[in-house]
């Protein structure tokens, strides 16, 4: 009889054991899937950043963001203008895919990306200034379109 209640506490253990593994697994992918839309995010953000100092900035490449010792969160741009893309107009649109990443380090140097996300951003910048600097600083920042870009 001790036998068989130790044979079923052991599969009650095992069994729960396994739940909360799986548990803890699905938590660690659900964190790292926020984390790397809320790096794409931030990339949208430090493009428009860019974009309303100097009209003429390009997109960013990888960047550690946060900078840490494991360098597992990056995020990268691209930028194209769509509308008066050339002189000191007034006004521009642009067009920003921003994607963040969650990278695991092996030990041989090389990377395995575990999460990515992509948000595509619309932008309006309206610049305003007076002469020699017209049209250089910024007047009205309109967020047209944001959205996340599913694979």
């Amino acid at each position: 009889m001790a036998l068989v209640v130790a044979l079923v506490l052991a599969l009650l253990v095992a069994g729960i054991t396994q739940q909360v593994i799986a548990e803890l697994q699905m938590g660690q992918l659900t964190r790292q899937d926020a984390i790397a839309l809320y790096l794409a995010q931030a990339g949208v953000e430090h493009q428009i950043y860019l974009l309303k100092n100097n009209k003429d900035a390009g997109s960013i490449a990888y960047t550690n963001y946060p900078v840490t010792v494991d360098q597992a969160r990056w995020f990268v741009t691209s930028l194209t203008c769509l509308l008066n893309c050339t002189g000191t107009p007034s006004a521009r649109r642009w067009r920003i895919r921003s994607t963040g990443e969650i990278r695991r380090y092996n030990a041989d140097s090389t990377y395995t990306v575990l999460q990515t996300r992509t948000v595509l951003a619309g932008v309006d910048i309206v610049y305003d200034g007076v002469a020699p600097n017209l049209y250089r600083y910024p007047l009205r920042v309109t967020v047209y379109r944001w959205e996340e870009e599913l694979p």
